[in-house]
This record gives structure tokens, sequence and C-alpha cells, in this order.
């Protein structure tokens, strides 16, 4: 059986992505795995979580664990796995994809332009110039911009 990866990056728009990833893998028959990044370095760990220190990296990852803990309660009848790795989110989420039995990564996209995608650049359009995989990108925000 194949693996969807569903990368997680635990904003308020992972359970929209966590809902598309469940349903491509009913369809596929497959289980799922909710894969996120602790960020290391001058990076943020998490949405609005401020850098990671030396010393703070394994309660991150606790709390990163518990956040994707709490999602796969809610969805008791699927097959679950949670991951969950510390570096760069764009190579490690590559990582993870090429040497799993991921059959597709689902990622979003916060949809920045301008400025904005300039300087913080987009781990989405990264991951899908080098992914060895099929990518499905879900887009965070809907709006036209």
């Amino acid at each position: 059986m194949s693996d969807i990866l569903i990368a997680v990056d635990l904003s308020s728009f992972s359970e929209n992505l966590i809902n598309t990833g469940l349903d491509i893998a009913n369809r596929m028959n497959a289980s799922v795995t909710l894969f996120s990044v602790v960020e290391l370095g001058i990076g943020i760990g998490l949405p609005e979580g401020g850098p990671v220190y030396v010393d703070d990296i394994s309660s991150r990852i606790s709390e990163v664990e518990n956040r994707l803990e709490a999602y796969k309660e809610k969805y008791p009848d699927h097959n679950i796995n949670i991951v969950v790795a510390t570096g760069n989110p764009k190579t490690a989420t590559l990582t993870q994809a090429h040497d799993s039995n991921a059959a597709i990564l689902v990622v979003g996209t916060h949809g920045r332009t301008g400025l904005d995608h300039m300087l913080l650049g987009s781990n989405a359009e990264y991951i899908i110039r080098h992914s060895r995989i099929p990518v499905l990108v879900v887009p965070y925000n809907r709006e036209e911009h």
C-alpha cells in the first residue's frame, strides 16, 4: 500500500490541507503520514512560534507531535502516521518524501506575491521543482490576488 505524505506547517490552514490529503488517500485506499518540520537556526519552528533555540528543540518537537496527534484523533477511521523532522522545511520534506513509501506529496502554498514572495521564497515552489514524486499543491488563499 502506498502512502500520501501531507506536509503540514501547523498554520490555521492546515486542516484544509489535511482534509484534501485524506480525501485523496480514501480514493487510493492509501495510508497517510502527517509530516512537519521544526526549523532550526534563525527560522521559525511554528507559525508565530519564534526562533528555535538549541535548548528548546525537544520541547518544540513534542509540541509539534502533540498538535499532529490532535489532527490524527479527529480522523479515527484513517490510517495516519506522524513524523516530525528538524532542519530546513524544503529539504527535510523532500528527503522524507523520497525516502518513504510516499506516492504523492501534498503541500500548501500561502500564495504570497510580489515582495513577500521574493523575500520569503516559496517552499512549495522549491518542492515542486525538486520532487521525484507527484506533488499536489493546495492553495491556502482561495481569493484572487
